[in-house]
C-alpha cells in the first residue's frame, strides 16, 4: 500500500479521528482499556490548534492516515498513525519530512510507551519518566530529548 506526505491543510477533523483510533486500537499492548478510555474517551473535537503548529500529514487514497506536529518551541506535540497503517513506514516518513521541513530540529517530546522505541531508534533519549494523570487515571510516558 502506498501513501504520500504533505503539509497540513484544514485536516483538523481527520486528525482527530486518527488520534482516537491510534490511542484506542494502537496502544492496547502497553495501556489498559481504562487508560485508553481516559486518554481518548471519544473522537475529540477537531484538533484546530494543529493549524498553529508545523504539521505534516500522511494520506492514502485521499484519506488522512497519520500526522505529526511540532510547536514553535520545538516540541513534538502530536505523532499518531492510524493502527491499520502501523509498521508500514508512515511514522518514519512523517518524521523524516518533518526534519526536512523545519529550520530548527525538534528538541523534546512526551513519548507514550508505544512511541518511545520509535524515538529511541532515531537518537532520542528518555530523560524523565512521567506519571501523567488524565481524567483521574495514571498514564506513564517519558520526556525525551534530542541533542
Amino acid at each position: 500500500m502506498s501513501f504520500s506526505i504533505r503539509p497540513y491543510h484544514d485536516d483538523a477533523r481527520a486528525c482527530a479521528q486518527v488520534y482516537y483510533h491510534a490511542v484506542q486500537r494502537g496502544t492496547h499492548e502497553k495501556y489498559t482499556e481504562a487508560q485508553r478510555n481516559a486518554w481518548a474517551p471519544k473522537i475529540p473535537d477537531p484538533l484546530t490548534y494543529l493549524a498553529d503548529e508545523t504539521c505534516i500529514i500522511a494520506e492514502a487514497d485521499g484519506k488522512v492516515i497519520g500526522f505529526m506536529s511540532v510547536t514553535a518551541e520545538h516540541h513534538i506535540s502530536m505523532a499518531f498513525v492510524h493502527p491499520d497503517w502501523h509498521r508500514q513506514g508512515v511514522a518514519g516518513a512523517l518524521y523524516d519530512q518533518m526534519l526536512t521541513s523545519l529550520k530548527t530540529r525538534p528538541k523534546t517530546v512526551h513519548a507514550s510507551l508505544v512511541a518511545q522505541p520509535f524515538f529511541e531508534k532515531r537518537g532520542w533519549v528518555a530523560v524523565e519518566k512521567e506519571e501523567h494523570v488524565v481524567r483521574g487515571v495514571m498514564l506513564i510516558r517519558h520526556l525525551m530529548r534530542l541533542d
